[in-house]
């Protein structure tokens, strides 16, 4: 659903970094600098957004932060998503406010926080643009995305509609695949199922085994494959009470971001180096009337982007890695059989 879209924590940052920049003192005016999260997912047919405001306050700003009533807008907002086919406005969809998604503890209130949320099915081919304005003081603020496209699996070999077999061997691999439409960033996985049969007949699924693989800006993911064996070493537990194991599937995840996405991750990263200053980025934009006028300001922060996930199933291992997993000095000890006898 959700998963950590939304950097809840990074919006105090964005405060504290704004007030900054505007040569903020508490002595000073009150602007209302508006903070934006989206990620819209293609195929997701529920969409969420996180919009917070910047506070005031004469205390504590981390104790001012636990009173939601201090960064929320609540119903002074109203939140569009626009659809646009080219220049070419399609549909415009609403937003409601929703608080049934808890927020674990941390620098703000919680277990309540408000979200943005609508549902529609989203076309890849489209843009789409949140518009955000205040009922109250009539600010605008907007922000675009396009949508991430699919990916076509290159390498390892993987055929639709047939038993596919994967392989994991000793030494590098290359993991190829054909750029996706508006990506920049690729971020890939195994992920190993299996069943464990009990002495007393018994069968569960235990959790699977994630191994992340690593990151690219470009087609080609490079991994040593026995690398997996030893996260699958490490992940399954010892168990007197297991008879055997075996194999279920091996599912290959493939997260993409677009580019605001990407540049985003880039600007909220650690500085190295001996310059250790941080460059912001972000595409939201403010605007406010003046004299019939709407004009553009500072007053916005945050990212709506788009991102994306492609799976691909393999039903089980190749010999030359059945070998590794039954007969290996990895995980041999782990009861795993090729086939369910």
């Amino acid at each position: 659903m959700i998963k950590k879209v939304l950097f809840i924590a990074l919006v105090f940052s964005f405060c504290l970094s704004s007030c900054k920049k505007k040569d903020f003192s508490l002595s000073g005016e009150y602007e209302d600098v508006t903070i934006l999260y989206g990620f819209l997912n293609p195929d997701d047919s529920v969409h969420y957004l996180k919009i917070y405001k910047s506070f005031l306050t004469d205390s504590n700003a981390y104790e001012a932060a636990k009173d939601i009533h201090n960064f929320s807008y609540f119903d002074s907002i109203e939140v569009t998503l626009e659809e646009y086919d080219g220049e070419n406005l399609v549909r415009s969809l609403s937003f409601d406010t929703t608080t049934a998604i808890p927020k674990d503890s941390g620098l703000f209130a919680y277990p309540l926080q408000v979200l943005y949320k609508t549902e529609a099915i989203l076309h890849k081919e489209y843009t789409y643009q949140v518009v955000i304005r205040n009922i109250y003081t009539r600010k605008i603020v907007k922000a675009s995305t396009a949508l991430v496209g699919d990916l076509s699996l290159k390498y390892p070999l993987y055929y639709p509609k047939v038993r596919n077999t994967i392989t994991f061997i000793p030494k590098q691999q290359k993991l190829e695949y054909k750029l996706g439409d508006n990506v920049s960033y690729y971020q890939a996985s195994f992920v190993l199922y299996y069943t464990e049969v009990m002495l007393n007949g018994d069968r569960r699924q235990p959790k699977p085994i994630v191994w992340d693989i690593g990151n690219s800006t470009t087609q080609f993911i490079y991994y040593v494959g026995e690398t997996f064996l030893r996260k699958i070493k490490d992940g399954v537990k010892v168990d007197e009470q297991v008879d055997y194991r075996f194999v279920d599937s091996v599912l290959l995840n493939i997260y993409t971001a677009s580019k605001d996405m990407y540049l985003y991750m880039l600007s909220t990263s650690a500085s190295t180096g001996l310059n250790q200053e941080r460059w912001e980025y972000t595409n939201v934009k403010s605007y406010e009337w003046e004299d019939g006028t709407l004009i553009e300001n500072d007053n916005a922060l945050g990212i709506l982007s788009s991102r994306g996930l492609n799976v691909w199933m393999f039903d089980e291992f190749s010999d030359v890695t059945y070998d590794s997993l039954l007969n290996g000095r990895y995980t041999r000890h782990l009861k795993f059989k090729k086939y369910d006898y």
